[in-house]
């Protein structure tokens, strides 16, 4: 992997794996505020608020999560990933400054894959998020931050997405506006909006409740697409 500054001066990595770095360029902590973080955070509000983050990679979203839970609240976060190694990498990646009030976290969850105190609790799970989702209850929030369905497809099927549907979620943040995936949350019945806020590329908010977003008006795109699809664990 090698380390990639984004727009905002935070840094992130590229997965040899995937291709792919684990944020969008436009920064690491900016695409995590205002895509993940602010948006849930504005509807979620709740003495203890559960939250799924798919998956923990750097644990950005966790992490700022944390620097910014409600007051009053706490939080339980749970959270899948299938590289060990990176996970145990943490407690030396360099992260931006305000991240040092949490080192003590950042440290405990890179040597232990959990942490605990009276107001955070986080489980890092190393193996495949599709099989630890169904261990699960009920949960507040998925941040659905997977890399890309082009490259990581198993983690935005339509099946995969039943399994998250269980888990009874407030909201669902991500980053992605594929009609692909769209499609197979509209099939399930979520109303689909758009991040509200001008400093970001829209992505997607799913809610089976209906929010105060501006809508992704997806019941219109569906007019002008001719073979809507979602993806299948058969076709993988």
């Amino acid at each position: 992997m090698r380390e990639v500054i984004t727009d905002d001066g935070t840094i992130t990595l590229k997965n040899d794996k995937y291709n792919e770095c684990y944020h969008s360029t436009e920064g690491a902590v900016t695409e995590t505020l205002y895509k993940h973080i602010y948006p849930a955070f504005s509807v979620v509000d709740k003495k203890e608020i559960k939250i799924l983050d798919i998956c923990f990679g750097l644990g950005y979203n966790t992490f700022v999560a944390i620097l910014n839970r409600p007051i009053n609240s706490k939080l339980k976060i749970y959270s899948p990933e299938f590289d060990g190694e990176l996970v145990k990498s943490l407690k030396n990646f360099n992260y931006p400054k305000e991240f040092e009030k949490i080192k003590h976290i950042i440290n405990f969850i890179s040597e232990n894959l959990y942490y605990k105190d009276e107001w955070v609790e986080v489980e890092v799970f190393i193996g495949d998020a599709r099989e630890y989702i169904k261990t699960l209850d009920e949960v507040d929030i998925v941040f659905q931050d997977a890399f890309s369905p082009k490259v990581n497809r198993e983690l935005w099927t339509i099946e995969y997405f039943k399994d998250i549907e269980k888990l009874k979620p407030t909201i669902i943040t991500t980053y992605t506006v594929s009609t692909a995936i769209r499609f197979a949350m509209h099939n399930l019945g979520y109303n689909l909006y758009t991040h509200p806020y001008d400093n970001i590329r829209k992505g997607t908010l799913a809610s089976k409740e209906k929010l105060n977003f501006p809508s992704a008006k997806f019941d219109e795109k569906l007019t002008r697409v001719k073979n809507p699809f979602y993806y299948e664990d058969k076709n993988l």
